[in-house]
Order: structure tokens, then sequence, then C-alpha cells
């Protein structure tokens, strides 16, 4: 199988590779229309610049030679106006000049830069003659209308040279255009044969190639849908199979999917090791698909995680279930390998495959943790009669406190399991006082500071103890903090309002209390309503108001007795 994946990869990366080149040879072609469009436009843009350069001097060729003769229409004789002459002149003279400057600025011709002295000349002596022909001093005017002429030749000399200069620009461009275009064409009509040559090669290797890649490819579909250790369906086969069996689910002949999670695997794999693990997996796994076998299908979800899809009717499920759990278990002188499952029915309970999934999953953790449950009483059992023994009403004390905390939690809105950590914290939390001397915990005075010191180390000692059993863990961080106090001033962390968890907060109150009620060596009891309001005057400074008041609410349900124990023992 490897060795088709090998060739699958091969083959796959041979494709991408001629792919990848016919890309860019499309690519390089792409890119030289680009540059051949954008050279050829440049070029198209060079000729007509030149060609707009040389009608504008044309034009002003045109106009220059007009204004020549505009001086002599200033005539007084032949009823000319002289300002009127000169308005018409100075326009002329602005309208050449804006041309001109305008050439300049978008060519390097010398020429434009020539006429500026030769038109300055003309329009100076132009103006002369104007000035003399209103005086009608005609033979003054003569000798200045020379000069002008002398001036004007001069000017349109350099004019036609420029536009001489700006045409051969133009057809050098044009002819550049040409050329360009002729070759980008040809660049062009290359790069596509090319492109074509490859894609007719890329698309012969792949006809080729197709029947194999075909018998690969339904190979590794195949290996794609199998776990490798056990040979059952994987996740993705339950899936595929989950999807196509939906259509055919009713409420009479309902789909049923069980989940199953190995309840002790992980202690048999660091016991024994991996190999062993696999070996085991592997068994529990034939055994699983002969239990199933005529029924439904099994699948190993990954790790120590199995599954059963069967269409049954629904009242055969649970023991459909129970069969697949039972397959799944092996045990031996020196382990036990168990099987929590939950299960689900299409379309009766879900009606999606994600929703089944979901159901059977919390089902199968519910029982899970109903079996974690077990080992956590077992320990608090054994840790209550401990401090039984340890004798000063400790026992009582915390069975009390705990009955209030899992009252104040419920009103409290908190939810279920919530409810039950608070109330084994609750349990829990004097734990740490059985390793406190008897001649502090029993003393009828008070402490002294260095006995409070020894005292508060209670809380510590407790967390450590309920750490070490793993079905109480969860509970440890609410035995530490449940001598802590809103106003910061509480121990061993001195946190401050909300940075001390909810479920310390109520056991802090359920304590005090439950304390305050019962006979101690240095008090005797108070009664239940001077105990409530010693609580709300403390409310907000040794104890979250909201608490109390929920407390408050509650703990005139609770009987006297549960509440009210002649055994004495010390808080704190």
């Amino acid at each position: 199988m490897m060795q088709l994946r090998s060739f699958s990869k091969t083959l796959v990366s041979g494709r991408s590779r001629v792919r990848l080149a016919n890309l860019v040879v499309l690519a390089i072609a792409s890119l030289l229309a680009f540059l051949s469009i954008a050279l050829v436009a440049a070029l198209q843009r060079r000729v007509a610049t030149n060609r707009d350069a040389e009608v504008k001097l044309e034009r002003v060729l045109t106009q220059f030679n007009a204004y020549q003769g505009l001086p002599y229409d200033a005539d007084p004789g032949q009823g000319g106006s002289s300002q009127d002459v000169r308005r018409s002149m100075r326009t002329v003279e602005q309208r050449i000049e804006r041309t001109l400057v305008g050439l300049r600025r978008d060519s390097s011709l010398a020429e434009l830069a020539d006429v500026s002295a030769p038109l300055s000349a003309n329009f100076a002596t132009n103006e002369e003659v104007r000035v003399l022909i209103a005086r009608q001093e005609q033979a003054a005017s003569d000798v200045v209308s020379a000069a002008a002429e002398r001036s004007q030749a001069e000017v349109t000399r350099v004019l036609e040279v420029a536009a001489d200069r700006y045409e051969t620009r133009a057809a050098a461009a044009l002819l550049q255009a040409t050329l360009g275009s002729a070759g980008a064409i040809v660049a062009l009509l290359a790069a596509f044969a090319l492109y074509y040559r490859r894609s007719t090669r890329a698309r012969l290797i792949g006809e080729a190639l197709a029947g194999e890649n075909e018998r690969l490819l339904a190979a590794t579909q195949l290996q794609a849908m199998t776990d490798s250790l056990t040979r059952l369906g994987n996740r993705r086969a339950l899936m595929s199979d989950l999807t196509a069996q939906l259509v055919d689910a009713s409420a009479e002949m309902p789909l049923m999917l069980a989940l199953f999670d190995l309840d002790g695997f992980k202690q048999y794999n660091d016991t024994f090791g991996h190999p062993a693990g696999d070996a085991l997996l592997r068994r529990l796994a034939d055994r699983l698909a002969i239990t199933v076998e005529g029924i439904g299908s099994a699948y190993r979800l990954g790790g120590d995680e199995f599954c059963v899809l069967a269409s049954v009717p629904s009242g055969d499920g649970e023991a459909i279930a129970r069969l697949a759990a039972a397959a799944l278990c092996e045990d031996g002188s020196a382990f036990d390998v168990q099987s929590s499952f939950g299960f689900a029915f299409v379309p009766n309970e879900a009606n999606s495959s994600e929703a089944a999934l979901k159901l059977a999953d919390q089902r199968m953790y519910a029982l899970k943790a109903a079996g974690d449950r077990s080992a956590a009483r077992q320990s608090t059992d054994v840790l209550l009669r401990v401090l039984d023994e340890r004798g000063r009403g400790l026992g009582e004390h915390s069975g009390g406190v705990a009955r209030l905390a899992r009252l104040t939690a419920r009103a409290l809105g908190l939810e279920g399991h919530e409810v039950e950590r608070v109330r084994l914290a609750a349990e829990l939390h004097d734990v740490g006082k059985t390793a406190i001397p008897d001649a502090i915990l029993s003393k009828p005075t008070e402490l002294s500071e260095d006995e409070w010191a020894f005292m508060r180390r209670h809380t510590l000692i407790g967390e450590r103890i309920v750490l070490a059993a793993p079905s109480l863990a969860h509970t440890a961080v609410l035995v530490r903090a449940s001598h802590e106090r809103v106003d910061g001033t509480g121990y061993p962390d001195q946190l401050r309002g909300d940075d001390i968890p909810l479920g310390a907060q109520i056991i802090a109150v359920c304590d005090a209390y439950d304390a305050m009620v019962r006979d101690r060596p240095y008090a005797r009891a108070m009664s239940a309503p001077d105990a409530r309001t010693e609580l709300r005057r403390c409310s907000g400074s040794q104890f979250d108001t909201k608490v109390v008041a929920a407390f408050e609410a509650i703990v005139e349900s609770v009987e006297p007795s549960d509440a009210t124990v002649g055994a004495s023992h010390r808080g704190g």
C-alpha cells in the first residue's frame, strides 16, 4: 500500500509540475502581450505627439505670417485705429508665445529655444512699424519694415526646421511602432505555440496515466476508510455510512449510533507497553466485529474509542449496545479494561448525524462520569471517616456545611455538576485539620498568634490531601479558598471579591453559620436568628452579599436538628 501511495504521489507530482510549467509559459506569454501592447501604445503616443507638434508649428507659421501685415492697418489715412491694431497684434503675439511655450515644455528641440530671440525682435520691430504708420512717417516705417522682414525670415526658417524635425520624429516613431507590433506578434505566436505544444503533451501524459491513477485512487480511498491497526472502518467511513443510512432510517426502524470508550486502557498501556496495548485493541476490535456481524457495522474512531452503527428496533438498541460493550472488555490478574458507552437513535432522538454523535457522546461521558463519581464518593467517605475518628465533631460539622452549601448553590442557579462539586468540597473543606494538633483544635481559649498561624495552614494541607485523589482533584481550589474574605484579609492567598471562586464563597458562609450554631471549645452555640444577624453584619466585608442573601432565603427551610448539633469543634 505504501508503494501505491508513493506512486500516486509521484503521478500527482509529475502532473503538477507539467501544469505549473504550462502556467509559467502562459504567464510569460501574457506578460509579453502586455509589454508589447504597452510598447506599441507608447510609440503610437510618440507619433501622435510629434504630429500634433508639427501641426501646431504650421499653425504658428500661418499666424506669424498674417501678423506681419497687422501694423499697416494702423494707417489713419485708411481709417485705421492704432489702438485696435495694437490689441490685435498683442492677441496674436500671446497666442504664438503660449503655443511655443507648450511645445518647448513637451519637447527637447533646440530650434524652439533658438526662435525666442528673433521672434521677440520681430514683435518689437512690428510695434515700431505700427507707431510710425500711425504717425504717417512713411520713410521711417520703410526702414523699420526692412528689419522686420529680416527677423521674419529668421523666425520662419527656425520654425520650418523645427517642423521638419517633428515630422522626422513622427516617421521614426511610426516605423518603430510598426516593427514593435510585428515583433510582438511573432513573440506571442511563438509563446502560444510553445504553450499549445506543452499543453498537448500534458494532455497525452494525463490520458496515458489516467487508468493507473484511477486504480491507485481506488486503493487509497479504501485505505482512507480503514483503521490501519484494527482493520475496522475509521471515522471517515463512519460519517460516510451514517450519511448514507440516514436516508432509510425511520421511527419504526431507526438507526442506532453507539459510542464506546475504554476504561482502564491507559493504565494497561502504561503497565504493559504500547505493543501490548495495540495487541489488546486488535483483540477487542475483532470481538466487536464478530459480535455485531449481521446486525450492524463496527468502527474505530481513534485511540480507545469505538462505534457501532446498526438499523434495529429501538427496543433492542440498549441490549445490542451492552453486548458490544461486553465485547470491548478484558481483564486479567493485573489489569481490568472495561467499556463505557452511550447511544442515540435517528430520527427518534436526533435528526442529523452531528446531533446523534453529540447525544451519544454526552450519554457515554455521563456514564463514565458516574463511574468517576463513585471513585470520588469512596475517597470522600475515607477522608470523612478520618475526620470522625479525629473527633471533636469535625465529621458532623462537614456534613452540615455540605447540606447547606448544596442548597445555597442551587438557590444561586449553579448547574447540577457545579452544585455537586461545591457540596463535595464543602464536605472536605476541613480535611486539613486532621494534621492540626488536639491542643490547638480543642483549646478552650483564644489561640495565640503562633497557634493561629499553624491553624491557617489547614486549607493548604487540605488542598494537598484532595489533590492526591484524582477523583477529588476538581475540589482542591475550593478547599484552598474556603477561608478567603471578600475584603482581601482572608487566608491563605488574601484573594479579594470576585477573585474568590463562587463555590468557596458559598462554603465560607455555610461554614461560619454551622460553626456559630454549634457549641465550640471557646464559645456557646448561638441561636439561628443571631447567627443570621452576624452573617448580615459581616456581609460585604467577610462574606459576599449575594451569597448571604441566597443563604438566608434557604436556611429557614433547614430543620433545627439539621443545623444545630451539640458536639463542639474549633472553626477557623
